[in-house]
């Protein structure tokens, strides 16, 4: 009778795999490489940072005129989603993603307040999308913050916490690039009603000699998420960031 208790409470519980990458613009690689390497930690839901649409980087020629999302979406075999931040002064548009493997009920995007004379010329952006895995509501946003002024990440961090505050799910996870240095202790203070669900790991590069934590998996510090596991995946040959991935428990 117990084993029976302990497996229906499993059945009624869902695992999923969640992964942030940043994709660099898919500057080291093709995006059949990167998608390749997505698909091959089977996870369920992938926040994207870096995605463009028809560039024409001197820098990543192997993607001139690419379409990164529809691209990564056919070798990754999952629904993808862009939100631009975005139009590229070259000509393109540049943004973050969203790849999920269940259906999607709405996409939101939202640009991020920055102080503009900091210098910054990029807009930040969030891509919110609004999924329904076994009947169950998932909130899951990927973002990109500033990486210049530590002020415009912080009014940035507050705007999604306000933001993440009103969605109607009582799963929400934020993931992405915060270029937060980890001796400004931001993301503490920023969204301070979350927790990070990765150990305290450098981030950046992905060379082996990584020296910077700036991934995150964030969930609010009262949610029921229960985490199986986390790991950090390294390939200098697909982008300059490590893959994050968390193994979670929804209720």
């Amino acid at each position: 009778m117990l084993v029976c208790l302990m497996a229906s409470a499993i059945y009624a519980q869902d695992t999923l795999r969640i992964m942030t990458i940043n994709v660099h613009q898919g500057s080291d690689t093709t995006l059949q490489a990167i998608g390749e390497f997505v698909k091959m930690y089977h996870p369920d839901l992938v926040a994207l940072q870096e995605l463009d649409m028809w560039p024409q980087r001197a820098e990543a020629p192997k993607q001139k005129g690419k379409n990164f999302i529809a691209e990564l979406s056919y070798y990754t075999d999952m629904m993808g989603y862009f939100g631009k931040a975005w139009d590229h002064p070259g000509g393109w548009t540049y943004g973050n993603g969203i790849l999920s493997k269940y259906p999607v009920d709405k996409v939101e995007n939202f640009i991020l307040p920055q102080d503009k004379s900091k210098g910054e010329i990029e807009p930040r952006q969030i891509i919110i999308a609004h999924i329904n895995i076994h009947g169950k509501k998932v909130c899951f946003a990927s973002t990109h913050l500033c990486y210049k002024y530590k002020e415009n990440r912080m009014k940035q961090m507050k705007h999604i916490h306000k933001l993440m505050r009103k969605q109607p799910e009582n799963i929400k996870i934020v993931c992405g690039d915060f270029n937060a240095y980890l001796s400004e202790n931001l993301v503490s203070k920023g969204m301070k009603q979350w927790h990070d669900v990765l150990p305290m790991v450098y981030t950046f590069p992905s060379d082996g000699n990584a020296y910077f934590k700036f991934d995150y998996i964030l969930v609010p510090n009262k949610s029921d998420i229960q985490v199986l596991n986390t790991s950090l995946e390294c390939d200098p040959k697909i982008t300059d960031h490590c893959a994050c991935i968390a193994e979670i428990v929804v209720p």
